[in-house]
């Protein structure tokens, strides 16, 4: 195989920009296939750093629109300025205003326009956004021209919007109108067999380090609260911080950058029982002589020592795991 071709193997994407081996992962992929192509709003709910961004990127890259996506944080978009920035002003429409400036739904006609944090929106936006979409028309400040708004609606929250409403927070017909398609993106916790693939595809980005089976497991293990991005900070951190380029466990632990609490051995054990016996007899061998190497802080001769083998037998071993890693 080419480079292109290894690499495509390795890292699989299930989305364009989106990489996942998990099983419910390439469910919502083949769901997203079907309805990017359409017209309809999509609705992105998932924790803080699980990639609602690249989702949205995804589904428009998919879509075929030849407009562009643009990318709003509705979190960050000051009161006053609300108008000015969705729908544009004309030159003299406000103090300050000197120039005719476009807004978002302008500059999202024949893409996307994705709405991220959508649930940060005060209701009297919330209103005004509504209208734009029921109408599917805007004009600019100070301006009595009329406009059409030909793009789809990609929105996103980390909280629930059902609640929202609920509580009075969130207007429900314009729920209903951002909730044609909902796809919900679970936490890392939820996808722990995706943690080793996006471990070594951010360490393979900084070209400075290797995670090591025992790192991996570790990393696997652990609590991401911050999800993907809180994993890629781990990862681009340990290439700045770390002493060597093969990572392991150890130096997780030393540099804080795990929880050195987690009970991960029982776990294992209980992974390799369900592997098929070649792979149980490597998974095992491997474990071993990384532990013992990191006991003895490095020193083959006493690891092989302690697990009464020959240097070589270790020498080799760790060749084999380096080179295996490498070519990933």
């Amino acid at each position: 195989m080419d480079f292109k071709s290894d690499f495509a193997a390795a890292y699989p994407e299930i989305l364009p920009g989106v990489i996942s081996q998990n099983v419910g992962m390439k469910k919502i992929a083949e769901y997203i296939e079907k309805i990017a192509v359409s017209d309809g709003a999509v609705f992105l709910h998932g924790d803080t750093g699980t990639g609602k961004e690249l989702f949205a990127r995804a589904i428009h890259r998919l879509s075929g629109r030849s407009g562009q996506l643009v990318s709003v944080n509705c979190g960050a978009i000051p009161e006053n300025l609300f108008e000015s920035l969705f729908f544009g002003h004309d030159k003299g429409a406000f103090t300050g205003a000197d120039k005719k400036q476009h807004g978002f739904f302008h500059q999202a006609n024949q893409g996307t326009l994705f709405l991220d944090e959508i649930g940060e929106l005060p209701l009297i936006h919330q209103a005004k956004l509504l209208r734009v979409l029921e109408s599917r028309q805007f004009s600019r400040l100070g301006s009595s021209d009329v406009e059409v708004f030909s793009g789809r609606i990609v929105s996103a929250s980390h909280v629930d919007l059902r609640d929202q409403v609920d509580q009075r927070q969130f207007r429900e017909d314009l729920w209903y109108r951002l909730n044609l398609f909902e796809v919900v993106i679970p936490p890392l916790q939820q996808r722990r067999d995706d943690i080793p693939l996006l471990a070594q595809f951010f360490a393979r980005q900084s070209q400075r380090i290797r995670l090591m089976p025992c790192a991996l497991k570790l990393m696997q293990f652990a609590e991401w609260p911050g999800n993907i991005r809180q994993l890629k900070n781990t990862v681009d951190k340990l290439a700045v911080l770390a002493d060597e380029r093969h990572v392991t466990s150890q130096a997780l632990r030393q540099l804080n950058m795990c929880d050195s609490d987690i009970d991960w051995a029982s776990k294992v054990a209980m992974e390799i029982i369900d592997m098929p016996i070649h792979n149980k007899l490597k998974t095992i061998h491997d474990a071993l002589i990384e532990q013992a190497v990191m006991m003895t802080q490095g020193n083959k001769s006493e690891a092989a020592r302690l697990l009464g083998v020959h240097r070589k037998v270790i020498e080799r071993r760790l060749a084999q795991i380096q080179n295996r890693e490498v070519s990933v």
